[in-house]
């Protein structure tokens, strides 16, 4: 190994005490060693693995090895923490506050850390005040998905890719992999929250190659009110690009007691650079919708204004011939790009629906962005 060759040392944490359910570290662990030992760039890695992990055994295995990615395989538990062992073997929980608080003394070299578990999110959001990438689950993750992200993480780690493009294909093997669980691993980002004054040099590992927008979008959601379960599902499906601070969701359940309806509506309606249209039978039978916010929002983009996005909901028949100035609906890009609307046998189930939109909305803002520069 060419002694100038920088070394990007991870270190994988596990633990798996008595009484919780056992999950497939040693698996997990295999898949990510066997991967790193095939990638072009495998000189540049070195990883190291503690079992049975204790709290207090976590600041021991960071000064001896100083990674600059700690990864940590196990169990979580929401706002309570992450499940260590104590010393009898038993649960012990560390929470957020501790582990960032933890994580603040080791942030000259610790640069990645990616919680491999469930409902970890919240622990995510704390260490990410301190470190530069942090990866973490916004809701239970199966073992089955859990080794397909780490797998494919580090895949993309050791052929040379940023941790942004690492964390958007391990997303997608899991899609590919026939899992529906592809919006569940989170990437926070010490810039996002605001503390870029503490940032340091990094290896080229970590370069950041701009992905999603920086410039938060305002969405407008546009449906009829017998849709509102479908708007729900949509929201929270859209939730991780809105947690990024790429986009802001606004629709009228937003609008506070005692303002003005119309008004509130039609400010947000006119400030939102894209609006989703939720294309279903009661939408387009609705002449309030029809009349007034489907027609302006086709307005504005005609003027050029906003980006007007179909989203298929429930069939209904020659929506796409519906016209307003010189634009048909289905002049619009519609997702999903199938053409095929959620409430339909095409899909095993709705959430396999919603996360295509997703994955493609999110393309989408990424283009839209691109054209504005």
């Amino acid at each position: 190994m060419n002694s100038e060759t920088p070394v990007n040392k991870i270190l994988i944490l596990a633990a798996n005490p008595q009484g919780v359910s056992k999950l497939r570290l040693d698996e997990e662990l295999r898949d990510i060693e066997e991967g790193l030992l095939r990638g072009k760039k495998r000189e540049q890695f070195l990883i190291k693995s503690a079992l049975a992990v204790r709290h207090r055994d976590i600041h021991r295995q960071i000064m001896d090895f100083e990674p600059q990615i700690v990864h940590f395989s196990g169990h979580g538990t929401g706002e309570d923490g992450l499940v260590f062992e104590d010393l009898t073997g038993g649960v012990k929980l560390v929470d957020g506050e501790a582990l960032a608080g933890l994580f603040e003394l080791f942030a000259d070299h610790v640069k990645c850390v990616l919680l491999n578990a469930c409902y970890s999110e919240i622990q995510a959001k704390a260490i990410a005040q301190h470190i530069d990438y942090v990866i973490g689950m916004s809701q239970a993750i199966g073992d089955k998905a859990a080794i397909e992200f780490a797998v494919a993480f580090y895949d993309a780690l050791v052929a040379g890719k940023s941790v942004e493009f690492a964390h958007k294909l391990g997303c997608r093997v899991i899609r590919t992999a026939g899992i529906p669980e592809s919006l569940t691993p989170k990437l926070l980002t010490k810039n996002q929250l605001g503390t870029e004054e503490n940032a340091t040099t990094i290896t080229p590992l970590f370069a950041v190659s701009v992905e999603l927008p920086t410039r938060e979008s305002k969405v407008f959601l546009s449906y009829s009110p017998t849709d509102e379960k479908l708007r729900v599902e949509l929201e929270k499906s859209l939730r991780i690009l809105e947690a990024q601070g790429v986009i802001s969701i606004w629709h009228d359940g937003k609008i506070r007691a005692g303002n003005n309806r119309n008004i509130e509506i039609n400010k947000n309606l006119n400030s939102a650079r894209i609006i989703l249209l939720l294309i279903s039978r009661h939408f387009l039978n609705s002449e309030y919708h029809r009349n007034f916010e489907v027609k302006q929002a086709m307005q504005r983009q005609n003027a050029g204004q906003a980006h007007v996005i179909p989203i298929l909901i429930s069939p209904v028949a020659g929506w796409q011939s519906i016209k307003f100035g010189d634009l048909q609906l289905g002049d619009l890009q519609y997702l999903p790009k199938n053409g095929k609307f959620i409430n339909n046998r095409f899909w095993k189930n709705q959430n396999d629906a919603f996360v295509q939109i997703a994955e493609e909305f999110a393309e989408t803002v990424q283009e839209i962005a691109a054209e504005s520069h």
